[in-house]
């Protein structure tokens, strides 16, 4: 026998098969999965519809691993709530069912011919594809292509298989299987696992049934192990994200390994004692659909009731027990999973240069406090608060440069350029913050303690800094024109008030009493509150509702 011979074939047919689910999966996400990703980031709290929605989607971009990573992201960004994601795996399960039945179509169905259909899909989406400059057109092409190549590498499949039906040594590969749950299981996992999609591995299983190779009882063991090799991905998607998100991964994991292993031992117990010889007979591709379809809705209806305590098992697999702890750089919902959907990502964004503000805030308070009052013990505290505030503020510009080169509208384009903008000014902020705690420094090395006669100028500029920020806020967290303008010329009334304290200070030198150091100090400081207010106008300046925009972002984003 000609095994080489064989063992190409196969590997062309199976290369065409998955290329043709690959190239079906990412042309239906492209056609609906942002629409599909929406629905899931505002999926309800309650699980039931939780689960309508995950076999939704999965049914329509045609991958349960895509649907569970999708939700691990978000799970991770913030977008849903932990409790959320139980409801919404299941369904995934039950989603991933339709390309089997796809696959076993061509028993029952006498449409179906795969070769025919494969060859005129894959010619007319290819046809599509070369004469259509429409990308949603293009999108739609790619699904008939895939379908077509899907359907291709099927109809080569079982006749690739099927000089192997005749072998002993093959028939008993999957008697043993069938003899031992764990051999079957195991194989479904690491043919899952190394090809990284359950629809694929459950597909080749159902070319073998094709050519009359697999016995029930072994078909039942693989595709059990099949369900639970697809967690893998979710699992390595959860690297280095929060505990939540590690938790929403292990709960596809506990779900699918507890389902497996109850239909298991019922399995066993069958075949064992009353479909022994049932076992041993050839199972059909269609018959593999309907146990993976039976399968998956009856563990569904099964663990259902206790997703509650799949979720708890999952939590604390992930370390989480009471509250969880917080900190403040870790900016969870900038989860580089939801770059792909632009909304989110700008809206998450939005939320953490928010927090960034509050953190600069707070920060600059204490800077001139610790100034004026020459509270040297909190200088410290203020150099390890800046570099807290550097590490959010390179975290947020690093992933707006990502989601930057993703593909955008004109608006979100623009959206994306402005919360660039915005970062690099609050970043020169708090670099004028910082200063603060090196004029506090100053003075302690000088050990000057004098009294400085400016100290009410200064303070009326403080004051009419911290107005000028919170309406900066108020801008940029609630859109609001009146406060983008109020910000503008908060900032040009700071600027006179800087013109004023040097005219002060020049008059003030002039007097024998007047401690020169000190108050060169204290203009340092009225100077830094200047600039700081300087970098708030042009914060608001970037705004999509102020009245002059920064025309020169979209051209420094375009050179970035």
């Amino acid at each position: 026998m000609d095994y080489i011979g064989i063992l190409l074939k196969f590997l062309g047919s199976f290369g065409l098969f998955i290329f043709g689910i690959s190239l079906l999966s990412s042309g239906l996400q492209k056609t609906a999965g942002s629409r599909m990703k929406r629905i899931l980031g505002n999926v309800s709290k309650n699980r039931f519809s939780g689960v309508l929605f995950g076999a939704g989607v999965t049914a329509l971009i045609q991958s349960s691993t895509a649907t569970t990573v999708m939700a691990v992201g978000f799970v991770n960004a913030g977008i849903i709530a932990l409790p959320q994601i139980v409801g919404i795996i299941m369904g995934a399960n039950v989603g991933t069912t339709t390309t089997a039945w796809l696959v076993s179509s061509v028993e029952w169905s006498h449409f179906f011919k795969p070769d025919a259909i494969g060859a005129v899909c894959a010619a007319f989406g290819a046809l599509m594809l070369l004469f259509t400059k429409d990308k949603s057109k293009k999108n739609i092409a790619e699904v008939i292509v895939g379908f077509g190549v899907l359907f291709l590498g099927l109809s080569q499949m079982p006749a690739a298989l099927k000089p192997l039906a005749e072998l002993d040594a093959v028939r008993q590969m999957f008697v043993t299987m069938g003899a031992n749950p764990f051999l079957g299981i195991i194989a479904g996992i690491l043919v899952t696992v190394i090809i990284q999609s359950s629809t694929a591995s459950i597909g080749i299983l159902q070319s073998m049934a094709f050519a009359g190779m697999v016995p029930w009882n072994a078909a039942v063991y693989i595709v059990l192990g099949q369900n639970i090799g697809t967690c893998l991905t979710a699992i390595l998607s959860s690297i280095g994200t929060t505990k939540n998100a590690k938790a929403a991964a292990y709960i596809h994991l506990v779900y699918n390994v507890i389902g497996a292993a109850i239909f298991c031992a019922a399995a066993m117990v069958y075949f064992s004692f009353w479909g022994k010889a049932f076992g041993e007979t050839v199972i059909s591709a269609t018959e593999i659909s309907i146990v993976h379809t039976g399968y998956n809705f009856a563990a569904l209806l099964l663990l259902f009731p206790f997703g509650g305590l799949i979720l708890k098992l999952s939590a604390r697999m992930a370390g989480i027990s009471g509250e969880s702890e917080t900190d403040e750089t870790e900016l969870a919902e900038l989860d580089d999973n939801i770059l792909e959907t632009p909304s989110f990502a700008l809206e998450n964004s939005k939320k953490a240069i928010s927090k960034l503000m509050s953190m600069m805030r707070a920060n600059l308070v204490l800077g001139v406090d610790t100034f004026l009052t020459k509270n040297y013990r909190k200088i410290s505290t203020l150099w390890i608060n800046a570099e807290k505030i550097d590490k959010v503020n390179d975290k947020i510009n690093s992933f707006l440069t990502k989601l930057f080169h993703e593909k955008l509208n004109t608006e979100q384009s623009t959206s994306a350029s402005a919360f660039i903008h915005i970062v690099i000014s609050l970043k020169r902020i708090s670099n004028r913050t910082k200063g603060f705690a090196a004029l506090t420094d100053s003075m302690r090395e000088g050990n000057l303690t004098g009294a400085c006669p400016e100290v009410e100028k200064l303070d009326e500029i403080y004051n009419q800094t911290m107005l000028c920020y919170d309406t900066m806020v108020k801008a940029f967290e609630e859109d609001d024109t009146d406060s983008i303008n109020l910000t503008m010329n908060n900032a040009d009334a700071i600027a006179e008030l800087r013109e004023e304290y040097k005219a002060l200070h020049l008059t003030l030198t002039a007097d024998a009493d007047y401690n020169v150091e000190v108050g060169i100090l204290y203009s340092e400081a009225a100077r830094h509150l200047a600039r700081i207010a300087h970098n708030m106008r042009s914060v608001v300046e970037t705004m999509p509702h102020a009245d002059n925009p920064d025309e020169e972002i979209a051209e420094a984003m375009a050179r970035r």
